[in-house]
């Protein structure tokens, strides 16, 4: 098949608008939140069901987002699916919208499974709702104003307790979701909103405002990432043995986004802006691999690493944005 043939198929088209590198980010941090809160990959059939719940609610999103952008990208992106009619605007609603009840349907269910006497547990219901409804808040009302880069970071706040979700159980007398999941959803939360701030106007060269404060938000974010195992309760069996392993590691992996985006603050050109985006944002992936690592070992930690590999290739044929 050659390159012009492949590009105007219509599973190109889908898999442009569904942004499809970045699906491995989706399954890598959803998978580190399982396997951070279960400690190991167990029960299996709870965590496929809810990394099929992350994964349709983020193509959801991604649909969506084209949908509700059809006019500004018929101005400002006419090579996009959407407005150069390679899929049409009746598929893509369609679509979207019954990916997203898939996904609520799905995150709903990982709670109900059976798992190795774990308790039902009405908690990944809530959350996927809940980020489905932000979901389209951000796509829809929020996306114009000042709070769309804080709404997306909270749909990966949530994106993250969603794939912690099935293995909590809910105590009378505790707190709803453990302190140390919260301080790594946050983290994550942080940087995605410093990225996203960061990636506003990319195609001018970005705004100087939001580019120092978009970069402060990331190395926030890395910070809440590097620190949260110390929220950790007394029993947690971190597999990093000494107590600045995790944040040195943190900070190893962080460096080249923090480099890249210090260079984009003192040269904003759209290339810049857009190079320092797409690393932040594959560089979800080595974050998630090293939360993994310190929940269920360093072969897990390893198999969520190996994502960056097809994401890394597929970004060179997609835009990550």
């Amino acid at each position: 098949m050659t390159a012009e043939t492949q590009q105007t198929s219509p599973l190109f088209a889908w898999a442009q608008l569904v942004r499809l590198p970045n699906v491995f980010t989706v399954v890598a941090d959803v998978s580190a939140a399982f396997l951070l809160a279960a400690q190991g990959p167990t029960p299996v059939v709870r965590w496929i069901c809810v990394l099929a719940a992350g994964i349709s609610l983020y193509w959801a999103g991604m649909i969506l987002n084209d949908v509700f952008d059809i006019e500004r990208d018929r101005a400002e992106r006419p090579k996009r699916p959407l407005p150069s009619g390679r899929i049409s605007l009746a598929a893509a609603r369609a679509a979207g919208w019954a990916i997203l009840i898939l996904g609520v349907i799905l995150g709903s269910l990982s709670g109900y499974l059976p798992g190795d006497n774990l308790a039902t547990t009405w908690l990944p219901a809530a959350t996927s709702i809940v980020l489905a409804v932000m979901i389209v808040a951000y796509d829809g009302p929020l996306k114009k104003t000042p709070l769309a880069p804080a709404a997306m970071g909270a749909c990966r706040f949530l994106s993250f307790l969603l794939g912690a979700s099935p293995v909590i159980i809910v105590q009378p007398d505790g707190p709803l979701v453990p302190l140390h999941l919260v301080a790594f959803a946050l983290g994550f939360g942080i940087y995605i909103t410093g990225i996203t701030l960061m990636a506003r106007d990319e195609a001018s060269g970005g705004n100087d405002t939001n580019l120092k404060v978009g970069l402060s938000l990331i190395v926030i974010g890395l910070f809440a990432l590097a620190f949260a195992p110390q929220q950790a309760p007394a029993g947690f069996a971190n597999f990093l043995r000494t107590p600045y392993a995790f944040p040195l590691l943190i900070a190893m992996i962080a460096y080249p986004v923090v480099l890249r985006g210090i260079r984009c603050v003192r040269h904003a050109t759209p290339a810049n802006v857009q190079t320092t985006i797409r690393s932040g944002i594959l560089s979800i992936i080595p974050l998630a691999a090293a939360v993994a690592m310190l929940g269920a070992g360093p072969l897990w930690g390893l198999a969520i690493f190996a994502l960056i590999i097809p994401a890394i290739g597929l970004a060179s044929a997609f835009r990550v944005t």
